[in-house]
């Protein structure tokens, strides 16, 4: 294993190099060889990669289809040069596997699968069974070199970390379909927002089977795709009204994100809006926060880097439980749940925090030593290497 050679690729989506830069940062601890494919710099970036001669020993790890999309910088005539050079190819998903229908339906070669949610693993696994076993990896947090502050010395009381989608910025996702079809999709949405336990894809599925009983598996699949719209609009809803609710109940929220001036908040006076930073900003920002609030983006069985990177940080994380959180966290010792059924309760529970400084501390000392055992990036990086060993084929056989 530690004569593998780890490609990422940074010059993307600044969130996912973060990720692949607190990844590659633990494997080099493991003695693993790791390079970054630089998308701002391609031709430099190809050069390098070509000089190589031992490719059998390469791996790239990428986000989200990065580098297997069809970028020209990463293709070889009718080919990729992951392809072409017989690297092997691990892809993770962070978002719902309907987002990327399209290079799923591609059929990448030599390409093994990585969810973030059992609820996605399944689903590949049912509905793409031709990519063989897939994974869940959940996401991590990041943990500063510098001791967390006790609350009671921190500046910000509350926290939220996430850009705000206007409706009518989501409204274009939709304009080319007649209006039976917008009801259709409305309709959906509204037994989201009152039902939000509900996984979105057996959600989805439920309701396409019900409106049109013969669908075969690839229209599911192209169906599913044509309503990522659904999936965007019921998350940026109840983004924005939790984060309002706090507002309105006279909470002073700190909010790192574009967008959030437009949310419309009935008390926009206590959202104190720091607009977008990156990621190692807003780490630092939670460094000066008591609480960080998490709204899950419908992981029902995952989790969102938001909850590790808040407890990394020392903070009393609150946030919308999943089954996975569950199974790792206890409720009221490592963190504090709320319901999104009953989401308007959040106040409630942040302002009990604020106003039980010992309490909040206690928690907060809990989610960090329970994070920081097996939540941050270093133990995802493990968990990675241990999923190339069970691969078990004379190609990973040769790495070790």
């Amino acid at each position: 294993m530690k004569n593998a050679r780890i490609i990422f690729i940074k010059g993307a989506v600044e969130t996912l190099e973060f990720f692949s830069l607190q990844l590659a940062k633990a494997l080099r601890t493991q003695g693993v060889e790791t390079w970054f494919w630089d998308m701002r710099a391609p031709l430099s970036s190809r050069e390098d990669f070509l000089e190589w001669k031992d490719y059998e020993r390469t791996i790239l790890l990428t986000f989200n289809f990065i580098g297997l999309s069809g970028e020209s910088q990463f293709q070889s005539g009718q080919t990729s040069l992951w392809e072409e050079h017989g690297v092997c190819v691990f892809c993770i998903m962070v978002d719902h596997p309907m987002y990327y229908y399209k290079p799923l339906q591609a059929g990448v070669k030599n390409l093994t699968l990585i969810c973030i949610d059992r609820d996605h693993q399944s689903f590949v696994s049912r509905y793409y069974p031709q990519y063989g076993k897939v994974y869940f990896l959940p996401l991590a947090g990041t943990m500063l070199p510098e001791e967390p502050l006790p609350l009671g010395d921190r500046n910000i009381d509350v926290i939220f970390t996430g850009n705000y989608v206007p409706p009518e910025h989501l409204t274009p996702h939709i304009q080319h379909m007649d209006e039976e079809s917008r009801r259709f999709y409305f309709d959906i949405i509204e037994d989201l927002i009152q039902h939000p336990s509900r996984p979105m894809e057996q959600e989805l599925i439920a309701r396409l089977t019900e409106e049109f009983p013969r669908i075969t598996r690839e229209e599911t699949l192209s169906c599913l795709h044509s309503m990522i719209f659904i999936d965007l609009y019921v998350r940026s809803w109840f983004r924005r009204e939790i984060i309002c609710a706090l507002a309105e109940e006279g909470i002073p929220v700190t909010v790192i994100g574009k967008d959030w001036e437009k949310a419309g908040c009935r008390c926009p006076e206590h959202l104190i809006l720091a607009g977008q930073k990156d990621s190692l900003a807003c780490l630092k920002a939670m460094g000066q926060s008591k609480i960080s609030v998490n709204v899950m983006p419908w992981f029902k069985n995952g989790a969102h880097d938001r909850i590790f990177n808040g407890m990394l940080q020392g903070c009393a994380v609150v946030t919308d439980s999943s089954a996975y959180l569950d199974e790792i966290f206890c409720s009221g010792t490592d963190f504090v749940a709320y319901r999104l059924e009953h989401y308007r309760e959040i106040s409630g529970k942040v302002r009990r925090l604020l106003e039980c400084p010992r309490e909040a501390e206690s928690i907060a000392r809990a989610g960090y030593e329970k994070a920081g055992k097996g939540h941050s990036w270093a133990d995802r990086a493990l968990t990675f290497l241990d999923i190339i060993d069970s691969k078990g084929s004379n190609k990973y056989s040769n790495l070790n």
